[in-house]
């Protein structure tokens, strides 16, 4: 699972985020140029009425009417103009005509309650572009928000006298109902980005499970070949990289399978060949140490010869063992009693062998006899006279754990990456399988066996197993 997450999490990154990246910016830009086209055009919309509502306005005739003044009589210029004002405004979509002195002041305005010679204070914003219309050029003001909270823009024209001379300037406003479709775009525009994300997302998750699922295969068909199953064949397919792969660890066990096949073939031969003389050389010892009598010297020699081919016999069972190990018959073994029993075998007169606590596992009872039996007597060769060693059990989660403390000299650090190798041994009468054949029992019950020790102190040798 923590591969499949890794490999999503790249995919994520890998696409989904340039994906929604490259999106949002290619959303931000379009809605950007959106807007301002349609601001452009809003803008050149309200200059071209501004200018077709100067061409009804006589400035001259306004300019006589005093501050205040409604117009009279009744059909009088203001009266007049702010009648063609208005039916414009109201044929254009126009929101508001006015018609406004340099000043600033009001000289006609189609919102109801304006009085002439009131001043727009608000008009004060658009100083460049009343500059521009009292100099006689159209103009169009940024966007302003009203006080209803829309947005509004403004196109300027100029008005002019008979004489030619601009006396007053014009100005048309209309909402700008475009953000009212960008702002409909922009909602569109997050809810595609929200679809392509959840489609790139589906997309990853989809293509990380092809990938990972084969990966997953491989890493089982690997951990099945690092605890030693050589027989599962390992499952191929494709002709991908990853099916490359898939081959060339399959080859790979049908190698080491081979060569195991061959040295257990070569260990079980050799076991074979000297098993048979060491017999016979055992025999004759034996009924040599009969003829001679008990007071004579020559017997201890014979004894020694015996104890010599008994440890040869040991280490031929040792390679044995090593080579024609049985796969584990697995079933629900208390801890405790095994341990009495390794105890009561590996303890001697000069190191005592205690047990404390009680556990349950799944393993097979005579490969664990013989691996921890194994631990045991090691730890109490390594511990002086007087000493002691510890085997305790123990449930730790959802495995049981067997500890063999002993309180000898320690191991070297130089020596603990070597001491599970098959072969390697300090001791001067040793094959060096011991620890080997331990580790690969403890392995083949699908356990580890790990090992801590300090100088001066001991060591401690801890098999996990399954609980059970």
């Amino acid at each position: 699972m923590r591969r499949l997450r890794s490999i999503l999490a790249r995919l994520l990154l890998a696409f989904v985020v340039p994906t929604l990246v490259l999106f949002a910016l290619f959303g931000w830009l379009s809605v950007e140029a959106a807007r301002r086209s349609l601001d452009d055009e809003l803008g050149r919309r309200l200059i071209a009425l501004a200018a077709a509502a100067a061409t009804h306005v006589r400035a001259q005739y306004l300019l006589e009417l005093a501050p205040g003044e409604p117009g009279e009589p009744p059909v009088s210029a203001y009266a007049y103009t702010r009648a063609e004002l208005t039916t414009m405004a109201d044929a254009t979509a126009l929101d508001r005509i006015r018609v406004f002195r340099p000043d600033l002041t009001s000289l006609c305005d189609t919102a109801d309650g304006v009085p002439v010679g009131q001043t727009y204070h608000e008009l004060a914003l658009d100083r460049h572009e009343i500059g521009r219309v009292l100099a006689g050029e159209t103009a169009a003001s940024v966007l302003f928000r009203g006080t209803d909270g829309r947005w509004y823009k403004a196109g300027y024209a100029p008005l002019r006298d008979k004489a030619g001379a601009v006396v007053a300037g014009l100005r048309a406003e209309a909402p700008a109902g475009y953000f009212d479709a960008l702002a409909e775009l922009r909602v569109k525009l997050v809810g595609y980005g929200v679809a392509l994300a959840a489609a790139v997302v589906l997309a990853s998750v989809v293509m990380a499970a092809l990938l990972t699922r084969p990966l997953r295969r491989l890493a089982a068909a690997a951990a099945r070949i690092g605890r030693g199953d050589l027989v599962a064949p390992v499952a191929t397919g494709g002709t991908d990289e990853i099916g490359v792969l898939g081959r060339t660890l399959d080859e790979m066990r049908e190698a080491l399978r081979a060569r195991d096949e061959r040295q257990a073939m070569m260990l079980a031969g050799i076991a074979h060949e000297v098993r048979n003389p060491l017999g016979g050389i055992e025999l004759y010892a034996g009924i040599l140490r009969d003829e001679i009598p008990a007071d004579d010297d020559r017997r201890a020699h014979v004894q020694r010869i015996e104890r010599e081919l008994a440890h040869l016999g040991a280490v031929v069972s040792e390679f044995l063992e090593y080579a024609r190990r049985p796969p584990p018959d697995l079933r629900v073994v208390e801890l405790r009693p095994l341990l009495d029993e390794i105890a009561e075998l590996a303890r001697t007169d000069a190191v005592d062998v205690a047990v404390s606590g009680d556990a349950r596992a799944h393993a097979d009872p005579g490969q664990l006899r013989r691996a921890i039996l194994n631990l045991a007597r090691n730890a109490v060769q390594a511990t002086p006279a007087g000493g002691r060693v510890e085997l305790r059990a123990a449930r730790a989660g959802e495995r049981a754990r067997v500890d063999v403390c002993d309180t000898g000299a320690g191991i070297a650090p130089a020596d603990r990456a070597k001491i599970f190798g098959p072969f390697y041994t300090t001791k001067a009468k040793g094959v060096g399988l011991g620890l080997a054949f331990a580790r690969e029992i403890v392995a083949d019950h699908g356990g580890t066996l790990d090992v801590v020790s300090e100088a001066g102190v001991g060591t401690t040798f801890t098999v996990w197993l399954p609980w059970a």
